[in-house]
């Protein structure tokens, strides 16, 4: 009798586990995120243990992203997404030649991540939970304008980094659905550049600025809330 009762359990959970596919096999979604917060270091090579760990707090960051699903068993499925993530802030106090001048700083990062997804069992027929995780390559560049220059940037390394998410498809119909999701990440990206000139014209006078290239990191550690529209088919 024991038996039997599992038996029966795991024939409904299968079954309405299969349910929430509706017969689909695949999935397109765009995105609107929101990441809470990101660092960007200006020296993260330097000896100084004070000076490498000293950062820019760059939070509030909105984005867009798309993904593509693909089911491959009852309860799994594989997507690969990518999003634009792009942060920028006003330094007032960067010293030039002298003179305390204003410039903009930040960095753009284009993010391709690799996951695999569970869907819960308690999911319904219109509720689909899931959970899931993967691998990331992450590639940016640092944004720097100053006066009438601005950074150009040198081959930057590909960063690498893991993540981990939660969330919900409620299903309007058979090919629409809407999307909350949570996610936890932590790449950090490595950004080279250098001044596209070694001459910057600011409030009408010309200085000398450094012609080396700069190393710079960014730090992406905060949790990205994610709401979407998915297309399935």
């Amino acid at each position: 009798m024991q038996r039997l009762f599992i038996y029966i359990l795991l024939l409904f959970i299968t079954n309405t586990i299969f349910s929430q596919f509706n017969g689909k096999n695949f999935s397109a979604a765009l995105n609107y995120n929101y990441t809470t917060t990101s660092k960007l270091f200006l020296q993260p090579n330097s000896e100084d243990p004070f000076v490498r760990g000293t950062h820019q707090n760059l939070d509030d960051i909105y984005s867009y992203s798309a993904e593509i699903r693909f089911r491959i068993s009852e309860s799994l499925f594989i997507g690969i997404s990518i999003e634009s993530l792009k942060k920028t802030y006003e330094n007032k106090n960067f010293n030039l030649g002298g003179l305390r001048a204003s410039m903009t700083d930040g960095y753009n990062i284009m993010m391709t991540e690799f996951n695999l997804y569970y869907l819960i069992p308690f999911s319904t027929l219109h509720f689909k939970f899931y959970m899931g995780g993967g691998a990331g390559l992450y590639l940016g560049e640092h944004i720097r304008n100053l006066g009438d220059t601005k950074f150009i940037n040198e081959k930057n390394k590909l960063g690498y980094g893991i993540n981990v998410l939660v969330g919900m498809d409620y299903l309007i119909n058979e090919q629409l659905s809407i999307r909350g999701q949570l996610r936890f990440r932590d790449p950090e990206v490595e950004l080279t550049s250098k001044y596209a000139d070694n001459l910057v014209k600011y409030e009408g006078r010309t200085f000398s600025i450094p012609s080396n290239i700069f190393t710079t990191k960014a730090n992406i550690d905060g949790i990205t809330f994610t709401i979407g529209a998915a297309f399935n088919f």
